[in-house]
């Protein structure tokens, strides 16, 4: 078989990976071709010996399995009872016209970065797509789940991207702040770490992310790594790590690297960042705890009723950001990768029907859009020019 071939297959299998958790099935088949691939950088390093006994402080920390678990520790084993073989055939056979754009998306290109650095008392910020946000905070910058590779995979021919980013690596302004949410590949991106190895920026992690980025060439008084509810202050913005409700890995679900939603509390605005997350009662306690929030970024996208444990449905997300006793929602998890069954745009579709009904204010910008907490903003239904 020739490298060629083997680079195929591992393509096909990495598709599967990436949309439907089928990798619990296949994980031993990918293994043994990713060899022959010469990617073996892109999977990362987890926290294995001591790091990964240090973690035995954490209450999220099984000793006797030595993997991290969510509030409900068996709550993916239950899931993957309803994920098989069927959902691998209904992929590929179900009709897949409208789980892409058939054209690029509205967006605004380039992004005014003058008015986004104008000094600010406020919070501004700049949806790339995804997850992957660009954040004013008071005069400080925070990129969080930067993405800006072609494809949210091992390899670039899976999982691409719908279009390029309105602003890429190199056009970035000077980043302060890196925050991870966990370790797939459309929110830990290799290429987009690497870039930053050697500047100033910090990044702020979960438990376990600092070995990823350690491997990659970070230097580790850059890195801070945080369990749930932890928190850290620089320059008086409080970063504050907080629960989700997910799995994590780069090679299946190990289960070694924690994932996370994060709060950023500034002097005049506070919001909260999902990150990948199912609904559960974590949303009302961070509200409780650290709410309310001026903006709420919520996991809307790639959603399914078999994997609702670790992707909310846009309807729970609206609740969540009620729970979360939030004054905004921006829909976030969609409009850039496919990775699940739905239409490109029923995520935005189901989250501004629910919206109403439930009577949260929903902010839907276009990718590149620099959006002002302190103002009025303009917002359309571009999502409507394209099929």
């Amino acid at each position: 078989m020739t490298d060629q071939s083997v680079c195929s297959i591992v393509n096909f299998l990495g598709y599967v990976m990436g949309n439907l958790f089928s990798l619990l099935l296949i994980t031993p088949v990918i293994i043994s071709l990713l060899s022959s691939c010469s990617i073996w950088e892109q999977l990362g390093q987890t926290p294995s010996g001591e790091m990964l006994s240090n973690y035995g402080k954490s209450p999220h920390f099984n000793q006797e399995t030595q993997v991290l678990e969510n509030r409900i520790p068996d709550i993916l084993e239950k899931m993957n009872e309803r994920i098989d073989w069927r959902l691998t055939l209904e992929y590929f056979t179900s009709d897949s016209s409208r789980r892409t754009p058939d054209k690029p998306l509205p967006e605004v290109n380039p992004p005014d970065l003058r008015a986004f650095l104008e000094p600010t008392d406020s919070l501004r910020f700049i949806w790339l797509g995804h997850s992957t946000l660009l954040v004013n905070a008071q005069n400080k910058l925070i990129l969080f789940d930067p993405v800006f590779s072609n494809s949210a995979a091992p390899v670039n021919f899976l999982v691409q991207r719908f279009q390029p980013a309105t602003l890429s690596l190199e056009e970035l302004p000077p980043i302060d702040y890196i925050v991870i949410s966990h370790d797939h590949y459309d929110h830990l991106d290799m290429r987009s770490v690497q870039f930053f190895r050697d500047k100033e920026a910090t990044f702020l992690v979960p438990l376990g992310i600092k070995s990823h980025l350690e491997y990659w060439g970070v230097a580790s008084k850059n890195i801070v790594e945080l369990d749930w509810w932890a928190d850290h202050e620089f320059e008086g913005i409080r970063f504050v790590c907080t629960p989700a409700q997910h799995f994590s890995g780069r090679t299946g679900t190990n289960q070694t690297t924690l994932w996370a939603s994060w709060v950023v509390d500034s002097p005049n605005s506070k919001i909260y960042f999902s990150g990948d997350s199912g609904y559960d009662e974590h949303y009302q306690k961070i509200g409780d705890q650290l709410g309310p929030f001026d903006a709420a970024f919520i996991d809307s996208g790639q959603y399914n009723e078999r994997w609702r444990e670790v992707h909310n449905l846009p309807e729970e997300a609206v609740q969540a950001a009620i729970d979360l006793r939030a004054k905004q929602m921006i829909p976030i998890h969609w409009a850039m990768f496919e990775l699940s069954l739905h239409d490109w745009d029923e995520p935005i579709k189901r989250s501004q029907q629910a919206a109403e009904e439930l009577g949260m204010e929903l902010m839907t910008p276009k990718l590149g859009q620099v959006v002002d907490l302190s103002l009025k903003n303009q917002f359309s239904h571009w999502w409507e020019q394209v099929q």
